[in-house]
């Protein structure tokens, strides 16, 4: 069985393994969006027909595919801008329609319950702690995997993470 996963959002990432470990990892591909002004802050969306043909790439039509989802919400506070949560929803929106016109079935994983199988959930830690720890996790896990050495790539390294789980959950 190859897992999809995919951490969405406009720095996210989509992660496939399998039994015998990574076949694909890459950043959500994005593209400039058409008409906006300068000085909007969010001047980018998901570039669907690219996110389509790297799943294709990544997932054979002839063998069977899992596809998570990270689910993610609308989040109140200061630090959570009605744009950001709209992009943030909009990329949401996007990876569902593609994965849907893929005809593939998605699951929807909650943060706090994946995250916790890997001790990512823990309220001592800064944001920055948590990402460092997801990128080591996913490293112990996948040693082979280049594509997570930057500290940037604590995304990539939790859409590995979430498809482990999710395979990890399947097999047992």
């Amino acid at each position: 069985m190859i897992v999809l996963a995919i951490d969405p959002g406009l720095t996210g990432a989509a992660g496939v393994i399998d039994s015998n470990g990574v076949r694909a990892l890459f950043d959500l591909p994005t593209m400039p969006i058409p008409g906006v002004g300068e000085k909007a802050l969010v001047q980018r969306k998901v570039d669907g027909q690219a996110l389509r043909r790297l799943i294709l790439e990544a997932c054979p039509a002839s063998e069977p595919v899992a596809a998570v989802v990270e689910a993610v919400g609308v989040m109140g506070g200061r630090n959570n801008s009605v744009q950001t949560q709209g992009s943030l929803m909009r990329t949401l929106g996007a990876v569902e329609a593609v994965l849907e016109c893929l005809r593939l079935q998605v699951e929807y994983a909650h943060p706090q319950t994946w995250k916790r199988a890997f001790g990512l959930i823990d309220s001592k830690l800064s944001p920055t702690a948590r990402k460092a720890r997801a990128l080591e996790t996913a490293r112990r896990l996948f040693p082979e995997c280049q594509e997570i050495a930057r500290a940037k790539d604590h995304n990539r390294a939790e859409a590995l993470l979430m498809a482990h789980w999710h395979l990890q959950r399947a097999l047992s």
